[in-house]
């Protein structure tokens, strides 16, 4: 699966920072930038990358013959 780093604005709309094959390894880049500090307006989230997401529902949909 790859995870994505995003910020996260106020208004709810998000980012593609970086692209990870691990979510641990997306975990550890945000701890690195919360140890800088924290934002204030803006959140770092890891999460599905977009094409993940939509393999996965192809697969739901999917009906063998």
């Amino acid at each position: 699966m790859i995870w994505e780093v995003c910020i996260r604005y106020p208004n709810g709309q998000e980012r593609a920072l970086r692209s990870y094959k691990s979510r641990e390894t997306a975990l550890k880049y945000i701890d690195a930038i919360y140890s800088e500090g924290y934002p204030m307006h803006v959140a770092y989230v890891v999460r599905p990358a977009e094409i993940e997401l939509v393999r996965a529902s192809n697969l739901s949909h999917f009906q063998p013959a």
